[in-house]
Protein backbone atom coordinates (compact mmCIF):
# COMPACT_ATOMS: atom_id res chain seq x y z
CA UNK A 1 0.00 0.00 0.00
CA UNK A 2 2.86 2.38 0.75
CA UNK A 3 4.18 2.12 -2.80
CA UNK A 4 0.76 2.97 -4.20
CA UNK A 5 0.50 6.00 -1.91
CA UNK A 6 3.99 7.18 -2.85
CA UNK A 7 3.15 6.80 -6.52
CA UNK A 8 -0.08 8.76 -6.03
CA UNK A 9 1.76 11.54 -4.18
CA UNK A 10 4.39 11.76 -6.92
CA UNK A 11 1.67 11.86 -9.59
CA UNK A 12 -0.14 14.60 -7.65
CA UNK A 13 3.04 16.70 -7.61
CA UNK A 14 3.43 16.23 -11.35
CA UNK A 15 -0.18 17.26 -11.99
CA UNK A 16 0.29 20.37 -9.83
CA UNK A 17 3.41 21.17 -11.85
CA UNK A 18 1.50 20.78 -15.12
CA UNK A 19 -1.16 23.21 -13.94
CA UNK A 20 1.45 25.69 -12.70
CA UNK A 21 3.25 25.82 -16.04
CA UNK A 22 -0.01 25.89 -18.00
CA UNK A 23 -0.95 28.99 -16.01
CA UNK A 24 2.38 30.66 -16.81
CA UNK A 25 3.76 29.34 -20.11
CA UNK A 26 5.81 32.50 -20.63
CA UNK A 27 7.61 31.86 -17.34
CA UNK A 28 8.38 28.29 -18.44
CA UNK A 29 9.77 29.45 -21.77
CA UNK A 30 11.83 32.16 -20.09
CA UNK A 31 13.30 29.67 -17.63
CA UNK A 32 14.27 27.36 -20.48
CA UNK A 33 15.54 30.12 -22.75
CA UNK A 34 17.79 31.70 -20.12
CA UNK A 35 19.29 28.47 -18.77
CA UNK A 36 22.86 28.15 -19.86
CA UNK A 37 24.35 24.72 -20.19
CA UNK A 38 22.94 21.27 -20.62
CA UNK A 39 19.58 19.61 -19.94
CA UNK A 40 20.33 19.44 -16.22
CA UNK A 41 20.73 23.21 -16.13
CA UNK A 42 17.38 23.64 -17.87
CA UNK A 43 15.72 21.25 -15.41
CA UNK A 44 17.20 23.15 -12.46
CA UNK A 45 16.00 26.45 -13.93
CA UNK A 46 12.45 25.07 -14.21
CA UNK A 47 12.67 23.64 -10.68
CA UNK A 48 13.69 27.04 -9.35
CA UNK A 49 11.19 29.06 -11.40
CA UNK A 50 8.22 26.99 -10.23
CA UNK A 51 9.54 25.53 -6.96
CA UNK A 52 9.28 21.97 -8.31
CA UNK A 53 10.95 18.69 -7.54
CA UNK A 54 13.36 17.28 -10.09
CA UNK A 55 10.79 14.62 -11.01
CA UNK A 56 8.07 17.22 -11.61
CA UNK A 57 10.43 19.46 -13.60
CA UNK A 58 11.42 16.51 -15.80
CA UNK A 59 7.74 15.71 -16.37
CA UNK A 60 7.05 19.31 -17.35
CA UNK A 61 9.98 19.36 -19.75
CA UNK A 62 8.68 16.16 -21.34
CA UNK A 63 5.26 17.67 -22.03
CA UNK A 64 4.34 18.20 -25.64
CA UNK A 65 3.29 21.74 -26.46
CA UNK A 66 -0.03 20.50 -27.81
CA UNK A 67 -1.02 19.59 -24.25
CA UNK A 68 -1.29 23.30 -23.37
CA UNK A 69 -5.01 23.43 -24.15
CA UNK A 70 -8.09 24.14 -22.03
CA UNK A 71 -9.38 20.60 -22.61
CA UNK A 72 -6.10 19.03 -21.48
CA UNK A 73 -6.00 21.30 -18.43
CA UNK A 74 -9.50 20.16 -17.53
CA UNK A 75 -8.44 16.52 -17.85
CA UNK A 76 -5.43 17.18 -15.59
CA UNK A 77 -7.62 18.95 -13.02
CA UNK A 78 -10.06 16.02 -13.03
CA UNK A 79 -7.24 13.55 -12.45
CA UNK A 80 -5.87 15.74 -9.67
CA UNK A 81 -9.27 15.81 -7.94
CA UNK A 82 -9.48 12.01 -8.16
CA UNK A 83 -6.02 11.71 -6.59
CA UNK A 84 -6.92 14.15 -3.81
CA UNK A 85 -9.99 12.07 -2.98
CA UNK A 86 -8.00 8.84 -3.03
CA UNK A 87 -5.30 10.29 -0.77
CA UNK A 88 -7.74 11.79 1.74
Amino acid sequence: MTGDREHALARRNILWAYIAVMDQPEKLLAACATASGDANDVRRAVEKAFNLTALAADAVLSMQIRRFTPRERERIEDELEELKAALA
